[in-house]
């Protein structure tokens, strides 16, 4: 397991650790997260009680804590598990979920294609937008190893015509050209020049005035002009850098401007992580053929999309272990 605990597996540790339920950083997902919980308390809602659950690439228990509230809800006692190969606590992450979380076992540094259950221990394994960053041949052995005769496997995965995936890969293309610009560096020697004293209040504010319009032009000249999202949250994080320069340290205000740069180039690896996981049609078909050949009925096996537009989220199995 040691082997798989990546670069990308300590970014995604970070992720966690700030609290977000969710990794689909798209506008769409946030304004319709609701119908997404929906979709899925539909599920459990079709298990009787007295079952085992094992949520595969948890993150900080999305999937789990919804098992949770419909399991209080009908006073079932299910056995809840969520497991992530990130180092997760989501107990200690989850501002005011500690109740609710609490009633689920957690396990990080867990790699999907090693789990370290007894042979079929689950009734239902679930996974949402996690299998398919795995060496997805081997985890789908352990998942079929783990669940039981007629236990249920349901999983939405990433596929390429869903805009999630357009989405985070406009939004890399976003971080990308802002990595590559002047801004960071022109944002420092701004500071630099505030900072040291020497400028007079006029030559500071014609300074900041060229900053400014240096974040304008730098927006305008992007290719493309529409949904745009990264760029402008990172051109008011660096403002609000520049009117702390009176309230901190100097070496502070500085540092400030790194780390902004630091975790937007992480980011930007979530959001490359994320886009090449994604399923074509032929991966999708092979993969179904696979979990065929391991014993597995195929239920459904179709588009997961949301909304009155239909907007596609990515690709829905479900199937049962024969």
């Amino acid at each position: 397991m040691n082997d798989m605990i990546s670069k990308e597996t300590k970014v995604w540790d970070n992720y966690w650790k700030r609290g977000e339920l969710h990794s689909c950083i798209s506008a769409s997902d946030k304004e319709n997260q609701k119908e997404v919980n929906d979709f899925w308390l539909r599920i459990y809602d079709e298990f009787p009680d007295g079952l085992t659950f094992l949520d595969i690439g948890t993150g900080n228990g999305l999937l789990p804590s919804l098992a949770v509230t419909c399991a209080n809800e009908k006073e079932y006692g299910w056995e809840i598990h969520g497991v992530d190969l990130a180092d997760i606590n989501p107990v200690r992450d989850v501002p005011g979920s500690k109740e609710l979380l609490d009633q689920i076992n957690f396990q990080g540094r867990i790699a999907a294609e090693d789990l370290p259950f007894e042979s079929e221990y689950f009734d239902v394994v679930t996974s949402q937008y996690a299998i398919e960053y795995s060496d997805i041949s081997r985890s789908i052995v352990e998942i079929s190893r783990v669940l039981k005769k007629g236990g249920s496997f349901c999983a939405v995965l990433h596929s390429y015509n869903s805009i999630v995936v357009s989405q985070n890969n406009d939004n890399a293309n976003e971080a990308k050209y802002l990595l590559d610009s002047y801004i960071f560096a022109n944002c420092r020697e701004l500071l630099s020049r505030i900072l040291s004293g020497k400028f007079s209040n006029t030559e500071i504010q014609a300074h900041v005035d060229q900053y400014v319009e240096n974040l304008v032009q730098l927006s305008q000249s992007y290719v493309s002009q529409n949904d745009l999202n990264i760029i402008p949250i990172m051109q008011n994080s660096l403002m609000e850098i520049l009117k702390l320069s009176q309230k901190y340290h100097p070496q502070q205000v500085l540092e400030m401007v790194d780390n902004a740069r630091l975790r937007l180039k992480a980011q930007r690896e979530l959001l490359l992580d994320l886009v090449g996981s994604a399923l074509d049609e032929v991966k999708i078909e092979n993969l179904l053929g696979e979990l065929k050949g391991l014993g597995f009925e195929k239920i459904k096996a179709q588009e997961f999309s949301i909304g009155e537009k239909n907007v596609i989220l990515g690709y829905y199995i479900q199937l049962q272990k024969q």
